[in-house]
């Protein structure tokens, strides 16, 4: 299998889009997917990555970093891959399971004592990081606090729960990033930032990070028409605000200081590091000779917890512990119904197939106007399948 580097040039609107990278013969239909992202359905910038059999066969960029298409992306720019950090936090809380540090079935407040309160002394790891626990709301949390840790967990530490926990799934949008952090926090005795960047991004070579350095935050680039997002949504006007309740004015553009900063000057990266992280699951927790993860913990944290309609987004969700199972109506992903990743508003994702031992992730930064990942995420799966 041959690498073949890619240099293209493109004709858009008038203006030069150029591609390059690497791909591998036999995956030329993701460069023939990625190609025509830009040619017919309004891609911006944006980068893939592939991995088969724990291989690198496809790595892609392309496009500009800006509306004006004015700079251009390279091959280490990163962006906001919005709620696929979930996904990301997940990964680290298991190797913590994985070694014993936290049990799924203990409650959380073993760990995170403040937790208890509001009647929430039963809620276990389990339902909280499968968006079990009734926990989607922050009531108590102030404007700004989204970008200050201390303050936000106590803020998801003194909410009540919509409804007792259990017995319904609902998407934990903002306070799942929060809860997965302090329970790393707690399971490790490190803020969830440093036990990432130790033991994932350096440990693991994985190009993606968590509260940026300086020389990651001049990589960063924004992400733009993000109030699709918000209009998507149709959520009922009173309960999007409290989702966001220490972000602000959720319905604004953010700036490019507060995308770096979110949440909690959190997270950036690229299709490379998120696909990276993921082959290690493709490959049952073991790549370039480092075990990450044991069999047995991803078989555990790939098992659906629920599948229903979201009840407050409405969508059909398909919920392991801290990441998404394959559902054709909402998180589609390949033939493989047992395929699992994260996905990220505006079309960001990343997926792992422990059967085809392939992994594949997507960054962006236009984003494509649904909830679901969209035609660009789908019709880069379908052709990194039809390339096996």
């Amino acid at each position: 299998m041959e690498d073949i580097p890619i240099h293209l040039e493109l004709a858009v609107n008038g203006r030069q889009v150029g591609i390059s990278g690497e791909c591998a013969s036999g995956f030329e239909p993701v460069l023939d997917a990625f190609r025509a992202n830009f040619l017919e359905r309004g891609e911006l910038g944006a980068s893939v990555c592939v991995y088969r059999e724990g291989r690198k066969v496809v790595n892609l960029w392309g496009g500009h970093t800006d509306p004006a298409r004015q700079e251009a992306w390279e091959a280490g720019t990163m962006v906001s891959m919005a709620s696929v950090v979930k996904g990301m936090l997940a990964f680290a809380l298991h190797m913590l399971a994985d070694r014993g540090a936290l049990s799924y079935d203990a409650p959380v407040a073993r760990y995170w004592p403040e937790f208890a309160g509001e009647g929430k002394e039963r809620i276990t790891v389990r339902q909280v990081i499968s968006h079990h626990a009734a926990m989607h709301l922050v009531d108590a949390a102030e404007p700004g606090d989204y970008f200050r840790w201390e303050r936000m967990v106590a803020a998801i530490a003194r909410q009540r729960p919509q409804w007792p926990p259990g017995i319904r799934g609902v998407y934990h949008t903002v306070s799942s990033v929060f809860i997965l952090g302090k329970l790393i926090q707690c399971a490790s005795g490190e803020y969830p930032w440093d036990f990432f960047r130790r033991e994932v991004t350096e440990r693991l070579g994985v190009d993606y990070h968590i509260r940026l350095t300086e020389a990651e935050r001049a990589r960063y680039r924004p992400n733009y028409d993000t109030e699709h997002f918000v209009r998507a949504a149709n959520i009922a006007p009173e309960i999007m605000p409290r989702f966001f309740a220490g972000m602000g004015d959720y319905t604004r553009v953010l700036t490019v200081d507060e995308q770096r900063a979110m949440p909690y000057k959190f997270s950036g990266g690229t299709a490379r590091g998120a696909a990276r992280l993921f082959a290690f699951a493709s490959m049952d927790g073991e790549l370039d000779g480092i075990r990450v993860l044991s069999p047995r913990t991803i078989e555990l944290m790939t098992e659906v917890q629920w599948h229903e309609k979201c009840a407050v987004w409405g969508t059909p969700m398909r919920t392991a512990l801290g990441i998404l199972v394959n559902d054709p109506d909402f998180f589609y992903i390949g033939p493989n119904p047992k395929a699992f990743g994260t996905a990220g508003a505006g079309g960001s994702f990343a997926m792992a197939d422990r059967e085809n031992r392939l992994a594949v992730g997507y960054s962006l930064n236009r984003y494509w106007p649904a909830l679901a990942l969209g035609d660009r995420a789908r019709s880069l799966i379908d052709a990194a399948y039809r390339s096996l």
